[in-house]
């Protein structure tokens, strides 16, 4: 079984892993931006292309971040009671949605998109963007739980 500090170290170096990718996707996705071997018909999708991955890039940093706090407070700290705990569960929440929403915009604006339409589509992306999106929702309406319930609980060690 895990101690408690060695699993804060597995958040922490997964946090910094997604750190790492995302810059290397963005110095990717800059040079080539920056590439001479551009067509006129691919420079006209790659805008949008490149800023839902850049959006996607920084939403994953974010979540991670949230869940490296949720981690730490939650389990290291023991904090089942605090309302931190429920801000960085709402953020995660919202970071995730932010996320499902740029991978749908970054397969929608796919340069192979015309392609992918006249052929069979692979659901797989898109039942991945909305699990997404619904995993961001939840935590969302876990955090307001978590919240209502620690409000309940204040109340009623005030009325004792």
């Amino acid at each position: 079984m895990f101690k408690k500090a060695s699993f804060k170290l597995i958040f922490d170096i997964l946090f910094y892993l997604v750190i790492l990718d995302t810059a290397s996707t963005l110095i990717l996705s800059l040079i080539e931006v920056f590439s001479v071997n551009h067509t006129s018909e691919s420079l006209v999708d790659y805008p949008v292309f490149f800023i839902s991955n850049l959006v996607f890039s920084i939403a994953f940093v974010f979540v991670a971040f949230h869940l490296r706090k949720v981690a730490q407070l939650f389990i290291v700290n023991g904090e089942f009671k605090s309302l931190n705990l429920v801000k960085h569960l709402k953020r995660c929440g919202q970071f995730l949605v932010v996320l499902g929403l740029s991978l749908m915009a970054r397969y929608l604006a796919s340069p192979n998109i015309i392609e992918i339409a006249t052929e069979k589509v692979d659901p797989s992306n898109s039942v991945l963007n909305l699990l997404l999106f619904v995993i961001g929702l939840s935590f969302i309406r876990l955090s307001k739980m978590l919240k209502l319930s620690i409000e309940a609980k204040q109340a009623q060690d005030l009325t004792i």
